[in-house]
């Protein structure tokens, strides 16, 4: 009896404590603080649960001394609502250089519930080198400071704060910084505070801000001293929309970007002396040109051979690594310390290369460029921020080539993808600069090129050659995963390539060609034969065409609508030229109608011809893409080009038959 009493009361107990919403704290304190009626309004929680985390609040105070010293406060606060957004922010990191600035951690802590507040621990807190600084010395300055915040769930809300002193400027007289607004997650409440020695002159730019008149600025007193205090707040910001093949985030975000550099012939002067002061010769650095060019006769185009000579030992002697233009205070290294390391980010390459050229009387100079990872040139914003690699320019009889010391995989005068097109400046003797924009590519220097020739039985055996030319950034992207690949890793490739289209393929024999000769485009030769390629039913052989299906085209076209430009990177052109040999007293029993497409994105065709008195079976397929960018009005002519072309390609058979004549 006792028991059933105690049992009856502990029934009645929850049933208490379920009404006042005390068994379930979580779901209580959710509607608590979203302080919403769901029958009225959206649970914010929910509609914002994709992006993985929202961004409650941050704020940025930044202070510039006469010296050009800055200490920057940074603090945020963002809400966790996926595991999304715990993949995303449970660990925060914030990059610094020792020579440069100091970090230090203000706070850091979780907050659970809304009301339990969880420090960070000791050992979550860490200082390390990233990999790129661990095994090249110049780069040990560079740190990561790595907070790895606790319980990090969803519902918590993650709170850090830190303070970044930059005790020595990044360049002399000169401060840059550029605050982002818009994120890839909601942002409730952004504010960003500048203050500096009244005097002091400031470059600022706002970009995507429509509402400039909501910069507050101020004279204020410091300690007896004047200062100006400019203030911005932005609530409510949508986050940014990411899409494949879009240009830069950052051309759609939502910044402030502040430099104490008020013209460009004044920063780049600047820049242009710390690269003449490195480009300093000594005997190694003009005992390596003269062994470079020694086989380069005195002859009319001498001075470009000599450009091509030392380019192409160049970049077989020297190794890129780099983390960003701005490293080491966008101070090029000696050329003499590069070229003793064998390695070097792009501003040493580019001074090292320069110093070899000029050794020769050759006009050379360097040229600061943006790329597709960076958002397009700015002439309002003066500051070195903007670029973010450097290239090698000449004059060869007053016409302008360029270099690119970068990689091992371009030939001389040929530019990657990335920068082609782009816009840059060069850094000319005489305190002189000239902003430019780099030579655009054309879909004929971006070729791929699938030539095939055999033969095909009454039984639909095929036996035949493959010659695969790539030419441009293809050859560029293949000789990339060749170079280093083995015998094997090699046959994969190729087999791969071949089973694409005929996967019952016996390869008898492949080769590249030209692996390590940039001057020379990378080759694929293969010889295969295919039992069972087409079938034979009665009199009839069916077969598809010949061609490899470019799938990679299919994926840059799956969306049916875009939100922002399409970037290709680059124009192109696959063409594809096939003879077949036919069985004898065979004729064609069917072939598909002519294909001929053309907008103002790209161009499309396919046709065939059969000649009877050779017996044989000539087709030429091509696509080209005009452009690098296509835009939002022309991206749904663009797909239905490439929709059209691979389903025109792979619906393509062939009928012959002893009996039908075409």
């Amino acid at each position: 009896m006792r028991t059933l009493k105690l049992s009856l009361f502990l029934v009645l107990f929850l049933i208490i404590i379920s009404s006042l919403n005390l068994i379930n704290p979580v779901n209580s304190f959710a509607l608590d603080t979203a302080g919403q009626n769901k029958t009225n309004k959206p649970n914010e929680e929910f509609k914002y649960k994709k992006f993985g985390a929202e961004l409650l609040k941050k704020n940025v105070i930044l202070k510039l001394n006469k010296n050009y010293q800055a200490k920057i406060y940074v603090s945020e606060s963002i809400k966790i609502l996926s595991q999304r957004g715990i993949n995303r922010f449970s660990e925060v990191i914030i990059p610094f250089s020792t020579k440069y600035q100091k970090v230090k951690l203000l706070y850091a802590y979780t907050l659970l519930k809304g009301m339990f507040k969880i420090p960070i621990g000791k050992h979550a807190v860490n200082v390390v080198s990233p990999g790129i600084a661990i095994k090249y010395p110049i780069y040990s300055g560079i740190k990561y400071l790595t907070l790895s915040m606790p319980a990090a769930e969803g519902g918590s809300i993650i709170n850090f704060s830190y303070e970044l002193y930059n005790f020595k400027p990044l360049i002399k007289n000169g401060a840059f910084y550029s605050d982002y607004f818009t994120r890839t997650i909601p942002v409730k409440d952004t504010g960003f505070t500048l203050i500096y020695p009244a005097g002091l002159n400031i470059n600022l730019y706002l970009h995507n801000i429509v509402n400039k008149s909501s910069v507050v600025k101020q004279a204020i007193n410091i300690k007896n001293k004047k200062y100006i205090k400019l203030y911005l707040r932005i609530k409510n910001i949508p986050a940014i929309k990411k899409e494949s093949y879009m240009p830069p985030l950052k051309n759609y975000r939502k910044y402030i970007s502040i430099s104490t550099y008020t013209s460009w012939s004044r920063l780049l002067n600047h820049i242009n002396k710390l690269f003449i002061k490195s480009e300093k010769a000594d005997k190694k650095i003009k005992r390596f040109v003269k062994k470079s060019i020694g086989g380069v006769k005195n002859k009319n185009n001498a001075q470009k051979e000599k450009i091509i000579s030392i380019y192409n030992d160049f970049v077989k002697s020297f190794r890129y690594v780099g983390i960003g233009y701005g490293i080491n205070g966008y101070n090029p290294e000696p050329a003499s310390f590069t070229l003793s390391n064998g390695y070097g980010d792009s501003k040493s390459l580019a001074s090292l290369l320069i110093t070899m050229l000029k050794i020769k009387g050759i006009d050379a100079f360097p040229v600061l460029v943006t790329s597709l990872n960076t958002s397009n040139l700015n002439i309002k914003s003066v500051s070195p921020k903007q670029f973010d690699s450097v290239i090698v320019g000449t004059k060869i009889n007053g016409k302008r080539f360029y270099l690119y010391p970068d990689s091992s995989s371009y030939k001389a005068f040929s530019l990657p993808f990335s920068i082609s097109g782009r816009k840059g400046v060069e850094l000319l003797s005489g305190r002189r600069y000239k902003f430019i924009t780099l030579p655009a590519q054309k879909a004929g220097m971006n070729e791929k090129v699938f030539k095939f020739r055999g033969k095909i039985d009454k039984k639909g055996q095929l036996n035949g050659r493959i010659i695969v030319i790539y030419k441009g950034v293809y050859s560029n992207f293949k000789r990339s995963s060749l170079k280093d690949a083995s015998g094997y890793q090699k046959k994969i490739q190729a087999a791969g390539f071949l089973y694409n289209f005929a996967p019952g393929a016996n390869i008898l024999h492949f080769r590249y060609n030209n692996i390590n000769n940039i001057n020379k485009n990378i080759m694929l030769k293969i010889k295969f034969s295919d039992k069972r390629y087409g079938q034979a039913r009665g009199d009839k052989v069916i077969f598809h065409q010949i061609i490899p299906e470019d799938t990679g085209l299919l994926h840059t076209v799956l969306k049916s609508r875009r939100i922002y430009p399409l970037v290709m990177g680059y124009p192109f052109k696959h063409i594809a030229k096939i003879t077949i040999k036919l069985p004898k007293k065979s004729n064609i029993y069917y072939l598909p109608a002519v294909l001929k497409l053309s907008n103002n994105a790209g161009t499309a065709s396919g046709e065939c011809s059969y000649s009877k008195n050779k017996n044989a079976l000539n087709c030429l397929y091509t696509f080209e893409s005009k452009t690098p960018l296509i835009s939002v009005k022309n991206y749904e002519k663009y797909r239905q080009l490439i929709r059209t072309y691979l389903g025109y390609l792979k619906n393509y058979y062939i009928a012959l038959s002893s009996i039908y004549f075409y």
